[in-house]
């Protein structure tokens, strides 16, 4: 039962972790940015940039913990 109770947690943040990463804007110019094309602009996010951003860090963490946890539990 408890298996079946954190597989259902686990499907719905998994939806709400793809759906924040997807609501966040681009900082770089695509894969060419991420390898050193794009200048400095990893300074510190701001307003609701940074809520995403730290909400998708949380989601990402709870995503990590459920999937150890649905290979602890026993069915």
């Amino acid at each position: 039962m408890l298996f079946w109770i954190v597989l259902a947690v686990y499907i719905i943040v998994s939806v709400l972790l793809t759906v924040v990463i997807l609501l966040q804007e681009p900082k770089q110019a695509g894969l060419g940015g991420g390898l050193g094309g794009g200048g400095g602009d990893f300074s510190t996010t701001g307003g609701t940039a940074g809520g995403l951003h730290r909400l998708s860090i949380a989601l990402g963490v709870i995503w990590g913990l459920l999937a150890l946890a649905l290979n602890i539990i026993p069915r």
